[in-house]
């Protein structure tokens, strides 16, 4: 009888300790509305890298060229937004089709998950996948259209800038991450600044990361 009862306990203890037992670590959690506030980046998508940003229950993204923005609710595992107003710009036919698709997606509300830190959005090989990014200061810059030739540690070729028109250009020694500029095209930019912690001993103690293309110009050379 004695047996009996210590096999029940030990049967009783391992369906227990299955029904405890999750999937493996890492694996896409269902978030909350509150942990998707802030900036996110889409990851491994090139110059038409969609930004995100999520404050309480507005949403406001661009895919390369309007930004769209409104207001968005969580529901079931999928973020949906009410009609999203939208900036006017003409841009390539792509890039608009792409702005239209993603609007009608999100306002049919889109599948979203966070696995390891990084934000889903959508399903399956056409999910957006986005990195959050740090909290920074918001700067104005101007870049210059041509790059000049500057040393770090090696030879290289530095972007020239500067916060204000009326004041000499500056070396930038190092990129302004998510910026592709074109040959002869000056621009101007809104750019988050980041301070690094314990940067090498070559490498600068600031990030700067695009926010937006504010305007740019084609500069014809003499």
């Amino acid at each position: 009888m004695n047996h009996r009862l210590i096999l029940s306990a030990l049967a009783a203890a391992l369906l227990a300790g299955c029904a405890g037992i999750q999937g493996p670590a890492g694996s896409a959690a269902a978030p909350t509305l509150s942990q998707l506030q802030g900036e996110w980046k889409q990851l491994d998508a090139g110059p038409a890298a969609a930004s995100l940003q999520i404050a309480e229950q507005r949403l406001s993204i661009k895919a390369g060229c309007n930004g769209m923005f409104g207001p968005a609710t969580l529901e079931d595992g999928k973020l949906r937004a009410k009609p999203l107003a939208a900036t006017m710009m003409m841009c390539p036919p792509e890039a608009m089709q792409r702005d239209a698709a993603l609007s009608r997606q999100l306002e049919a509300g889109m599948p979203v998950r966070l696995e390891q830190g990084q934000l889903l959005l959508g399903e399956g090989k056409d999910a957006m996948r986005f990195e959050k990014l740090p909290q920074g200061e918001i700067k104005f810059i101007y870049v210059a259209a041509e790059r000049k030739p500057c040393s770090g540690v090696a030879p290289m070729q530095c972007l020239q800038v500067r916060a204000d028109k009326n004041q000499p250009w500056q070396l930038h020694y190092g990129e302004i991450e998510g910026f592709q500029p074109e040959p002869g095209v000056a621009y101007r930019l809104r750019v988050k600044e980041v301070k690094v912690n314990n940067p090498p001993a070559d490498a600068s103690s600031i990030r700067w990361i695009l926010d937006m293309v504010v305007e740019q110009e084609v500069v014809k050379q003499p």
